[in-house]
């Protein structure tokens, strides 16, 4: 009687083992160690993959720069994610997939309270991945990841080494302002999607990681956050990310990952906000600021990045573009190699439609995206997935 009673109980013990409840109480069956909270220094671990700039701050990873997010790895079939939003001036939109899914058909998740946890279901309970990337911009608030949460356990990220990392660098253009929305719409952070740009379509074309570094109204050297020439991209590029306030967040960038291909959709607010509302002297004057500050900006790129190719982007024709393109020229023969200007499409061009406030449309998006990869693998050995 006994042993029957020993052989019932050690039954029910094995049929408790690994059941799934709702988060956390899951039992191991060996003795390693079973992650399933991450907080705090984990959130910087092997554990979590990040997508651009981040920066750990009260024990919370802050990012600010559109298209920055993070990807985790686990077994398990329930992810909790909670995230923190501070100065908001707008929702906050992200896009979410699980394992194989697109960024472009993704679950979207709006972040609009100081602190809030979303619940991303599996229909298994086996291995997964998750990313969880941000679509909107840096003036719409403050973000920052708390902690994530499973009823399994976290597996530590293999990264692929052979992808090619993407630095995009630009203003409204790049940032996917309006790209969603339709004419006579204003912008809103609903409409507006960095994954549905032109940077990012292109980066993904490789299978490439990418970092961003923009935001609406900024210029190369003047703007509409600050047309004094103080603040700007190219003092945001140092920098770890932009607040919500248009200005740079004082905490230097270390500038760790290296870029392989830099891709630069900048000058329109120069023109527009400062250079095209003068005359005579003074205009050109501040052409001459504008041309000054794209050679300095392609030195320090060439310095920091000096195997990567940059691919600075113009529409036909645009004042901004052809005053880019007279520096090239002026160059040292040896960073001319790295440096290639490529005539997207406009806003509306072809008969596309228009995005919200002007824009382009994802429509026309798409279609300077696929300029780009053909332009990138005529350059270089990289190519197209």
């Amino acid at each position: 009687m006994k042993r029957i009673l020993i052989a019932i109980l050690l039954s029910i013990s094995l049929m408790l083992t690994g059941c799934e409840t709702e988060l956390g109480t899951v039992t191991p069956t060996d003795t390693d160690e079973k992650i399933s909270y991450l907080e705090k220094e984990d959130l910087k671990s092997d554990y979590i993959s990040w997508y651009g700039r981040h920066q750990t701050l009260v024990d919370q990873e802050y990012f600010y720069y559109t298209a920055t997010g993070f990807k985790a790895s686990f077994t398990g079939r329930i992810i909790d994610v909670t995230l923190s939003l501070t100065d908001k001036h707008n929702n906050i939109y992200f896009s979410v997939t699980k394992d194989d899914e697109s960024l472009l058909d993704e679950q979207v998740l709006v972040l609009s309270d100081e602190t809030q946890t979303f619940r991303v279901t599996f229909d298994t309970y086996e291995d997964h991945v998750i990313q969880v990337v941000k679509r909107s911009e840096p003036e719409d608030g403050i973000t920052s990841l708390v902690s994530l949460e499973t009823n399994g356990e976290f597996n530590k990220i293999v990264e692929q080494e052979e992808a090619p990392h993407f630095l995009i660098i630009g203003g409204s253009g790049i940032s996917g302002h309006g790209a969603l929305g339709s004419a006579g719409q204003a912008r809103t952070t609903e409409n507006s999607s960095s994954l549905h740009s032109f940077g990012y379509l292109t980066a993904s074309s490789f299978d490439g990681s990418y970092e961003f570094v923009s935001n609406s109204g900024w210029g190369l050297a003047f703007g509409y956050n600050d047309r004094t020439g103080t603040t700007n991209i190219t003092t945001a590029y140092e920098s770890i990310g932009i607040d919500p306030n248009q200005d740079v967040i004082d905490v230097q960038y270390d500038h760790s990952v290296i870029p392989d291909i830099i891709i630069v959709n900048i000058g329109g607010n120069d023109y527009t906000s400062v250079i095209n509302r003068l005359s005579g002297f003074e205009k050109e004057e501040k052409i001459a600021e504008f041309k000054a500050k794209v050679g300095e900006f392609i030195l320090t790129l060439r310095e920091d990045a000096p195997n990567a190719h940059i691919f600075w982007t113009m529409t036909s024709g645009s004042l901004n573009g052809t005053a880019a393109l007279s520096v090239f020229g002026l160059l040292d023969p040896e960073d001319q190699p790295y440096i290639h200007m490529v005539v997207i499409k406009a806003t509306g061009e072809d008969g596309d439609p228009v995005g919200a406030n002007g824009h382009s449309s994802y429509i026309t998006h798409q279609k300077s995206a696929a300029i780009l990869v053909e332009a990138i693998e005529l350059y270089t050995s990289y190519r197209s997935e």
